[in-house]
Formats: C-alpha cells, structure tokens, sequence
C-alpha cells in the first residue's frame, strides 16, 4: 500500500536544512565567509522555527504527537527493534528528529550572541554581560561537532533501513512510502502554507538580525 506520508514543505524542509547546514560547515570558522555564515544561521533559524511551528499545525504525519511516544514505547523498541510498524519515525527516531531540532536551534540562537572580539558581533551580543557572551561564544563553537556526530547517526540509521527494505530517503524526495500493512492515510496539508510561513519568518528574522 502506497501512502503519501510527507507534504512538499516537510521535504523542502530537509533538503534546504542540508543545504544550509552543510554551508554553515564549510563557513564557520573562516573569516572570510563569516558574513555568508551570518546570513546561513538566519536562514536556519527561520527553518527550524517553521519547522516547529509546523510541527503543531502542518500535516498530521509532521506533527509532533504524531512520533513523540513516552518511555515505556522507547524502551520496547530498544529491546525489539524490529517488531511493531511506525509510519513515521520509531520511538527512538522521534526524539532523535526533536534532539537536532533543539541542537540546531540552540546553535542558531547562540550565533546571535557571539563575538569573536575581532571580526565579527552578534547582532544580540549587546544585550548580554561579557562573561555571558564569552561563554555562548565558547559553547558555538563547540557544540557544531556535536551536531555533525547526531546528523552522521541520523544518515546511518536511514541507510541501515535502507538495506531493511524501508526507502526512508526517497520517501523524503517523492513524499510516499510503501507500507507493508493497510494504513490509514495521514491528513496532509497542503505544503504552500509552510513555504509561506517560512518566507513570513524570514522577513522579520532578516529586517531584525540581519
């Protein structure tokens, strides 16, 4: 059974946050790029944001209580990971997904309070004691490595189901996945809204911090 699971914007979502991600690697660090990674961490922050909000509103496979399952769901899984079917993201793959949107975010908020005493101040810098801006200084620029290990786990867990038979990666290119098992269809929102969201939160976040 052929189910249509992700809404063009949860696959813009993705591919943009790649994008932009993997920009924000190639920048950092370098001061010659170091206002093009300025402008990539506002773009990310405009993603994640949408992203959550999305997560509330959007299509019913991208909500949060859709995949967010307690404890006792987490551990079942862990002990039997290949028994039961998720549609969506398993027990542990749901909180992985929320653990590198808060990672992310983080990394974007502390972006704004930054300040390599040289080159470049966040446009929030101002609002913090020296010590407070030393120290969000310091976590920026190590908690990336920290990021780049939970987004390597992320890409291997999807290529081992991969070779289970579950095309997790196409289904984010087409939005459709083969279900063993009859499904109800999830309601799906029509991607539009969440491409306009984010273009929302783009203006105001670039008229602000840009």
């Amino acid at each position: 059974m052929v189910v249509t699971l992700w809404d063009a914007f949860i696959r813009g979502f993705h591919w943009l946050l790649v994008f932009v991600v993997t920009g924000l690697w190639l920048t950092g660090g370098n001061i010659t790029y170091i206002d093009i990674h300025h402008k990539l961490g506002l773009i990310a922050l405009a993603l994640l944001l949408t992203r959550i909000i999305w997560g509330f509103v959007g299509s019913e496979s991208a909500r949060f209580s859709r995949f967010i399952r307690g404890p006792q769901a987490i551990i079942s899984h862990i002990r039997n990971p290949l028994k039961g079917t998720w549609l969506t993201h398993n027990p542990v793959g749901g909180w992985a997904v929320v653990l590198m949107i808060v990672a992310l975010l983080a990394q974007a908020i502390t972006g704004l309070f930054t300040d390599d005493a040289i080159f470049f101040r966040g446009p929030l810098a101002h609002l913090l004691s020296n010590e407070w801006v030393r120290t969000l200084t310091s976590y920026h620029k190590q908690a990336f490595d920290w990021i780049l290990i939970l987004l390597a786990i992320h890409v291997l867990a999807n290529a081992l189901y991969s070779i289970k038979g579950k095309r997790l990666m196409s289904a984010m290119v087409t939005g459709k996945i083969e279900s063993e098992k009859p499904v109800e269809q999830p309601k799906i929102v029509h991607g539009g809204y969440g491409f306009g969201l984010l273009a929302f939160n783009l203006i105001w976040i670039f008229w602000w911090l840009g």
